[in-house]
């Protein structure tokens, strides 16, 4: 009786994780949503009304397939246009806890500068520098096995900026392997971004996106690289 019980405890349970787990077509579907929101967003005549359509889109596509790590980075960058940071703060965590402790996805270290530079607008400085430690340490194993990705160099040096100040971010810079015209222009880069002025720059961001002087794929060029 016992072995008849916990097969069908067993069975009941592998069909729930079955039942669970996103098909084929609700990853076609949630992709489908995502692609579309992408579109709206990316059309230079974007408004703040494409924006909305675009949140609901992502919203669905996020039901469809909570695994679909695209749309949580759409999701955060659109919660940015419409300027509701605690939104985007926890969509950001949604991502990290989708990825997991293991996951390969490199993302995460994208969605732990977000929460970052969001925490530091909020004037948690505590949590600010724990997100954005974690950013670092992410990309440093990313370089280790990419040494001579840029976009990991810079976001690197941005961080370093963000937590040592930035004389040690061009010391970084300066001590990198590459050529002087390459080194020069991480440092004009690194130059032209202050994690700092991240709320200040996003919220004008919305409010000339709100007057119809700014689209949506204005604000999308301006992020952190992926």
């Amino acid at each position: 009786m016992k072995k008849i019980v916990l097969w069908v405890l067993l069975t009941l349970a592998l069909w729930g994780v079955v039942a669970c787990s996103p098909g084929r077509s609700d990853r076609e579907e949630s992709v489908r949503l995502y692609e579309e929101a992408a579109s709206l967003l990316s059309d230079p005549s974007a408004t703040l009304v494409d924006c909305l359509a675009a949140q609901e889109l992502l919203v669905q596509a996020l039901k469809a397939d909570d695994g679909n790590i695209d749309a949580y980075f759409g999701k955060v960058l659109n919660e940015l246009n419409l300027w509701r940071p605690d939104s985007a703060y926890r969509t950001a965590s949604q991502a990290i806890e989708q990825i997991g402790p293991e996951g390969k996805n490199r993302m995460k270290a994208y969605f732990y500068t977000v929460k970052g530079f969001i925490a530091y607008d909020r004037g948690d400085e505590a949590d600010a520098r724990v997100q954005l430690s974690e950013a670092l340490a992410l990309y440093e194993k990313y370089l280790s096995e990419e040494p001579a990705n840029m976009d990991y160099m810079l976001n690197k040096s941005v961080l370093l900026a963000g937590l040592e100040g930035e004389p040690k971010a061009l010391e970084y810079i300066e001590g990198l392997p590459l050529k002087a015209d390459d080194k020069q222009l991480l440092s004009e880069h690194l130059s032209g971004f202050d994690f700092r002025k991240f709320g200040e720059t996003w919220r004008a961001k919305h409010e000339a996106l709100s007057s119809g002087g700014m689209s949506a794929a204005d604000t999308l060029s301006n992020s952190i690289e992926r």
